[in-house]
């Protein structure tokens, strides 16, 4: 059974602003109201205390920060990020105060369905261990000030995205909204709305990269039985890759479905 009872439902929430940290060129400047970061093992550790020694708040809250951090950087370093300057707050139950330490490693897993970590996260923490093992839902609002990609002008609709629409802002982004850092990532992509000028451009609200575009000429790829031919023909849809399309074939004029395999290449579906 979970260490917890009835009467910690009612109990409030305590706030930690805990910490603003900068991450540029690889190296990290950390500040914190906490006076020193707990490692795991010492706030897990058996031999400072009894599974019964009520847990330290500011440790937990320590510890959960910096796993918070950790997955930050982790997110960032797939995504390419740029130089980034995260805030942290973090709100743990007061609960917590009644909670025995853990004889051993706590675990945090995400408690929500949340990919981008930026605004509003949920983890929990639990000890899996002990003769009173607990399970200790916190919440995080997590500000990110990073470089991103906005529109340098109003965009129509269905406009393709070129280099001039573009520009880069050093924004404070506390929503879990998606952007952009690189240019390249959104170049060549059409808009699915309006957007104005100033607007964060969000890869949600364009449409995938078009590789091959109504009335461009493209290579049919027709293959069968080990055998494979090409011939010339022109696009009458636009397509992304993997999207069926038609297409007229040059030398027949024949209208033929095809699936969109590369830039200006098609194969043909039998």
């Amino acid at each position: 059974m979970p260490y917890f009872s009835d009467s910690y439902k009612e109990e409030g929430k305590r706030n930690f602003r805990i910490s603003t940290r900068k991450r540029k060129s690889g190296n990290v400047a950390f500040s914190a109201k906490i006076s020193a970061l707990i490692t795991l093992s010492v706030l897990a550790s058996p031999a400072q205390a009894s599974d019964r020694t009520p847990l330290e708040t500011n440790q937990l809250s320590s510890w959960v920060n910096t796993k918070i951090e950790q997955e930050i950087d982790s997110y960032a370093k797939r995504q390419r990020w740029p130089d980034y300057e995260t805030e942290i707050e973090l709100s743990i139950p007061a609960s917590a105060e009644h909670l025995p330490a853990c004889p051993t490693a706590l675990y945090i897993s995400a408690a929500d369905q949340q990919n981008l970590p930026v605004g509003y996260l949920r983890r929990q923490v639990e000890c899996q261990s002990g003769s009173q093992p607990w399970k200790l839902n916190v919440t995080a609002q997590v500000r990110l000030r990073i470089p991103v990609i906005v529109a340098a002008t109003h965009i129509r609709r269905d406009t393709k995205l070129s280099a001039t629409m573009l520009k880069t802002q050093t924004l404070t982004l506390s929503r879990d909204e998606a952007f952009a850092t690189r240019p390249e990532q959104v170049l060549g992509q059409r808009t699915l709305r309006r957007i104005r000028s100033g607007q964060v451009i969000s890869p949600l609200q364009l449409q995938p990269l078009w590789l091959v575009e109504e009335g461009e000429s493209v290579m049919i790829i027709a293959s069968k039985n080990g055998m494979e031919a090409s011939m010339k023909g022109e696009a009458l849809q636009n397509g992304v890759k993997g999207e069926q399309i038609s297409v007229r074939n040059s030398t027949s004029g024949k209208v033929i479905d095809v699936i969109v395999v590369d830039r200006g290449k098609v194969q043909t579906i039998f």
